[in-house]
């Protein structure tokens, strides 16, 4: 009987926060408003030199200033993630993570995305991994080509 009215209770919470639930959804879809809303108020803060972005360089301000106007212009008109195509999604997610790796200075923490076509299927898939696993495996593949000489079976006479 008490397992009856537990589950029957439980049932019922979520019938009631259902409704709850897709709100949430939808508010995040409308996340665009939220991202320019920042991005005003950082390029307000790096043009006025104050606060955290007191402290950046003039060519990191010039980079980050245009970089944001780049990826204001991409979302322009434009009220949800929706509405943007894969490699417009790609582009505004490393553009906003390369602004807050300046600001916080730290730029090996940033994710970079890349779309890359899966092996034998026409579809895309996005990789993200920070800026130093980019890196590493770079530099890991690289000394692997260099270690392996240009023949490796070859046997001098």
């Amino acid at each position: 009987m008490r397992a009856i009215r537990f589950v029957s209770a439980a049932l019922l919470s979520l019938a009631l926060l259902a409704p709850a639930a897709f709100a949430s959804v939808d508010s995040r879809v409308l996340m665009l408003d939220d991202i320019r809303t920042q991005q005003t108020e950082i390029r307000d803060g790096v043009e006025a030199r104050t606060g955290r972005y007191k402290d950046l360089s003039s060519s990191q301000r010039n980079e980050l200033l245009t970089k944001q106007a780049r990826m204001l212009q991409t979302i322009e008109g434009k009220h949800s993630t929706a509405e943007l195509n894969d490699q417009q999604k790609t582009e505004v997610f490393n553009t906003l993570e390369w602004i807050e790796a300046v600001v916080n200075s730290d730029g090996e923490d940033r994710m970079v995305c890349e779309r890359r076509a899966v092996l034998g299927s026409t579809r895309k898939e996005r990789v993200c991994k920070t800026a130093s696993q980019w890196r590493e495996e770079r530099e890991a593949a690289r000394n692997m080509m260099d270690s392996r000489g240009s023949c490796m079976d070859c046997k001098s006479n």
